[in-house]
């Protein structure tokens, strides 16, 4: 249930959210940029050359499907023209969209019927070799690869930079409590209320609760009286970015509560581009909100619940 905010605290988180976002511009580098592109193209090429093998080279879909919806991605961008998830849906109605995403297996009459839409709808240019009958060229594979990967890195060079961004966000607060005398557990799943002792926390830890994708939590901190803090540290690069970072939080927070009730104190760290009315839904849901560039007023936080 939303809570009322006190309009002074959103004055004040408006001010933090508004430094956030210039520094989040003012970082932006053509170095930085350049690194994030160029991982993004790597981890593009390694998923196409996945997707080919699992397909034994673009002819055998329906097996490579069966094995792993997640290959979906490469097959939809080997169209004429590149097709979209909800494009490709109209296309192939029996076809469980969610399987990309999830990685789960598709099944064989759904992979089946897939298979006939990319026959039909493939870029015969792109993959010669299956209008001949026989196996790919070198030459082929590579011209494929330079041809689709930036296709698919463009989707993904945004991602990219959030989750280096993401990973330095959590280093720091990593080496923050570490700093503040924090003692850092192996990370295993929080099962009961003596899981975590004060000043002990735990890295990509799980609550138990029953509800798939919500169980993750980035940091989890020991308070006084048996409390836990379930913190999700979060980067995001726009205002259309910060509503589904946001609503992630959200939707664990509301899964934590419901499980676990007092006993787990919700929590955001934040950075980037944040919409205000983001930061108005977390704190009506009474999660805590912090800013990655002012962990001194997390510490401060921290040091009042001793």
């Amino acid at each position: 249930m939303a809570g009322k905010v006190n309009e002074g605290e959103l004055a004040f988180h408006e001010e933090l959210r508004a430094e956030a976002r210039r520094l989040y511009e003012d970082g932006l580098s053509p170095t930085d940029r350049a690194l994030d592109w160029r991982e993004a193209l790597l981890e593009a090429r390694r998923d196409i050359k996945a997707g080919l093998r699992a397909s034994n080279y673009l002819t055998d879909i329906a097996g490579a499907l069966r094995a792993s919806g997640v290959h979906m991605l490469i097959f939809r961008t080997l169209m004429a023209p590149p097709t979209s998830q909800d494009q490709f849906k109209l296309i192939c109605p029996i076809w469980p969209k969610g399987s990309e995403k999830s990685g789960t297996s598709v099944n064989a009459e759904a992979a089946a019927l897939v298979a006939e839409s990319f026959a039909a709808w493939r870029s015969p240019g792109l993959a010669p070799w299956l209008s001949f009958g026989r196996q790919p060229k070198r030459r082929e594979v590579e011209r494929l690869l330079t041809t689709i990967s930036p296709l698919i890195a463009h989707q993904r060079i945004a991602t990219a930079r959030r989750n280096r961004l993401a990973y330095e966000q959590e280093q720091e607060l990593i080496q923050r409590l570490q700093t503040l005398g924090w003692t850092k557990l192996k990370s295993r799943t929080i099962d009961n209320q003596a899981s975590l002792a004060f000043k002990e926390f735990m890295h990509k830890a799980r609550f138990a609760s029953g509800i798939s994708g919500r169980a993750e939590v980035d940091i989890a901190l020991g308070l006084p009286k048996t409390i836990v803090l379930a913190m999700e540290c979060k980067v995001t690069n726009d205002e259309t970015n910060s509503v589904k970072r946001i609503n992630d939080v959200v939707k664990k927070a509301d899964a934590w509560k419901d499980h676990w009730g007092n006993f787990v104190q919700p929590a955001a760290l934040l950075q980037g581009v944040v919409k205000f009315s983001d930061v108005r839904r977390l704190l009506e849901k009474n999660v805590q909100v912090f800013w990655s560039h002012r962990l001194d007023l997390f510490e401060t936080w921290l040091g009042e619940q001793a």
